[in-house]
């Protein structure tokens, strides 16, 4: 058994980016860049006006300054400014050579076809070329996940496409003859399946490519065989059950019979103590409790971490830290424990309500939580107004 320390080392030093491929500009959103991206010119490549109104020369002005032609976007002016003289220029229109300002159309005065400018100290109104960045500045890097922004930035690069990590291939293999699908009835001693459909919907938010959800009979050769059938095809393979000390829970047997290599199995946390980490070649597999409560925590702290990490970004878990806004009464814990809170933006702080909780089993209080916070072994009760550090589900 190991600490939950040592299981986020273990799994951080065994995720190694995936391979990667050029994406369209439309399809990059929700992906991680794995290239540098760098100004291949200057950003604007223009000095552009950012307002309607006049280009002039400063050193003209109040005037009044005879309107000698036009800039409009996409329709520069030809030619210099000459001294004394004006330019209309609409907004994102080319500066013309020679003008250091523009004047606000508000802020100037008709004078039979010339202009005369009232006195307004304040900005130029002009962004400069390459104000956003300069020839060869470098603009993102490889680890960076795509959002509009930076789909933003690369359209104004001119650039159509990226390199990047290419989607990972997940199974995920549910164990457990209790197991029951939603929309039947239930047969004596069995539930109905929450963690498939709980997984499936946390990992459509994960921009993974789920190849197949499978329940598996808690029997030696099936469970074997579709374990083996599913190792060569994916990138990561979660495994939901089996991995206790009962004659049922078969995961750690098959996975050995397999060849792969049990870097931990156990870890000092609550939930999530059955916890299992393996390999074979470059399929990483990771076993998960069945209780929904752990199988919850657990995407959050080890299965979220790595695949933002096989997709080559930063291996980490998103820590905040917030207030207890009641006393938590528990004794001195034993494992480090996770503890599903309500979270809550009062005065500029982050307040955690701690939810009434019996275990990893209780799924009500799933569906009420709004992130886990992080208590220390040895520690307990908790004060009101102590800071704790938590994740929450965002």
């Amino acid at each position: 058994m190991v600490a939950a320390e040592e299981a986020w080392r273990i799994l951080g030093s065994w995720a190694q980016p995936i391979e990667t491929e050029r994406v369209p500009l439309g399809n990059l959103s929700g992906r991680v860049l794995a290239e540098e991206i760098r100004a291949e010119t200057p950003l604007p490549p223009f000095s552009r006006s950012l307002v309607d109104g006049y280009a002039v020369r400063s050193e003209d002005l109040p005037g009044p300054l005879p309107v000698c032609g036009i800039s409009a976007a996409g329709r520069p002016f030809s030619g210099t400014l000459p001294p004394g003289k004006a330019v209309r220029i609409l907004t994102g229109a080319m500066v013309p050579e020679g003008a250091t300002q523009v004047v606000m159309q508000e802020e100037v005065e008709p004078a039979d076809g010339a202009v005369f400018v009232r006195p307004s100290p304040g900005s130029s109104h002009i962004q400069s070329k390459g104000e956003d960045a300069r020839t060869g500045e470098l603009l993102l890097g490889p680890g960076v996940r795509i959002g509009a922004g930076q789909v933003a930035l690369l359209a104004s690069l001119g650039r159509s496409e990226a390199s990047v990590f290419r989607r990972l291939r997940l199974a995920h293999l549910l164990s457990g003859d209790e197991l029951a699908p939603a929309g039947g009835s239930l047969s004596a001693g069995t539930i109905y399946d929450v963690n498939g459909p709980m997984m499936a919907a946390l990992l459509a938010r994960s921009g993974v490519d789920r190849i197949v959800q499978r329940w598996v009979p808690d029997l030696p050769e099936p469970m074997e065989r579709t374990i083996g059938e599913w190792i060569p095809e994916v990138d990561l393979l979660i495994l939901s059950g089996g991995l206790g000390p009962g004659e049922t829970d078969l995961v750690p047997k098959v996975l050995a019979s397999l060849g792969c290599t049990i870097h931990f199995h156990g870890v000092e946390i609550r939930p999530g103590k059955p916890a299992l980490f393996a390999s074979r070649g470059r399929t990483l597999v990771l076993g998960l409790p069945g209780n929904p409560g752990a199988h919850l925590a657990l995407f959050w702290l080890f299965v979220k971490p790595l695949l933002d990490a096989l997709s080559g970004a930063p291996f980490a878990i998103p820590w905040q830290t917030g207030r207890l806004r009641v006393d938590l009464p528990c004794r001195p814990l034993l494992r480090e424990t996770f503890w599903p809170v309500t979270t809550a933006i009062q005065e500029g702080s982050v307040w955690l309500e701690p939810i009434p909780w019996t275990g990893s089993a209780s799924v009500r209080v799933l569906a009420h939580a709004q992130g886990f916070a992080r208590l220390r072994k040895g520690r307990g009760p908790f004060a009101a107004k102590e800071l704790l550090s938590f994740f929450s589900f965002s």
